[in-house]
């Protein structure tokens, strides 16, 4: 296909206090086989102590800042909405690097009939890992489980036809978390076709402890609120905060943990099931506080 003929791209990233990871997302991002004339790069500033305005200038990217919702990187894509040009629109975390067909995959995808496309993302795991790092590339994103299972995707490697965006309508405003499988599962609710890409790829530097379970309360809290709009009944909404305080299955962890292909010691494989009960603990804290918060 000629240059002149493959769709326009908008990418649009959501920056907070991550200037290092964006870097790195434009390491990725000037290797793309996709013809640099045919996409453009949306940079939104979400409030982050330091600018990351030059990076994104440096990078030839449009830059502009969300004043209004701040840390809420739902809102910042939205800014990002209002500018782009492309018929295709992806969104990228700064947490990830595509891979240099990342841009050319996603849009065969979308060429071939799908609507929504949910790019593959590749923890980078090493022996040398902590026990959080592997407990979050095991338990979290998991984009093609989430696609052919429950019918969503997550915000991290998202590509979507402009269309679905003008049918679906924007993210709420304000959002901190779960915006992306509310809206991913009403775009398939409205007949949307959302595809799995395991060439659209972008590598993703897992979290350490601490942010491991601050994001884990706060995608919790948002969690009843899914249920509901996903028509399960309170009983069951109920049910699923209650087992979430009930300890994880060790020999689940434990294959999943082998599937990695590292050579872990036992030791390794005890701490990350550690890791993965607090953190469990953690996610059920944050559903019971957003189950109450509704009722």
């Amino acid at each position: 296909m000629k240059n002149d003929n493959l769709p326009f791209v908008s990418v649009i990233i959501p920056v907070y206090n991550n200037n290092q990871g964006l870097i790195r997302a434009f390491e990725g991002i000037s290797c793309q086989d996709y013809p640099a004339s045919r996409f453009e790069v949306i940079v939104i500033d979400n409030g982050s102590d330091t600018s990351p305005e030059s990076i994104a200038k440096d990078n030839c990217a449009t830059y502009i800042e969300e004043h209004h919702h701040l840390n809420s990187p739902y809102s910042a894509r939205n800014r990002g909405f209002e500018i782009s040009k492309g018929d295709v629109l992806v969104l990228l975390d700064t947490t990830c690097k595509p891979s240099s067909s990342w841009l050319s995959e996603g849009v065969r995808a979308i060429s071939e009939g799908a609507d929504l496309v949910g790019g593959d993302v590749v923890f980078d795991i090493s022996e040398t890992s902590s026990a959080s790092e592997i407990y979050d590339s095991i338990s979290n994103i998991k984009m093609k489980e989430s696609i052919e299972n429950r019918a969503v995707a997550k915000t991290t490697n998202l590509f979507f036809k402009r269309e679905v965006l003008d049918d679906i309508g924007w993210f709420p405003e304000g959002l901190r978390s779960g915006g992306d499988v509310r809206w991913t599962y009403r775009a398939v609710k409205a007949g949307k076709k959302l595809v799995f890409s395991e060439g659209a790829s972008a590598v993703i530097l897992p979290r350490g402890f601490a942010p491991l379970a601050n994001k884990q309360y706060r995608v919790a809290k948002g969690m009843p609120e899914i249920w509901r709009e996903q028509k399960s009944l309170p009983q069951n909404i109920i049910k699923k905060v209650a087992l979430g305080w009930a300890p994880p299955n060790i020999f689940r962890i434990n294959r999943e943990v082998d599937e990695l292909g590292q050579r872990l010691s036992i030791n390794k494989k005890v701490a990350v099931f550690f890791v993965a009960y607090f953190l469990r603990l953690t996610t059920a804290a944050g559903a019971t506080v957003g189950l109450f918060r509704k009722i």
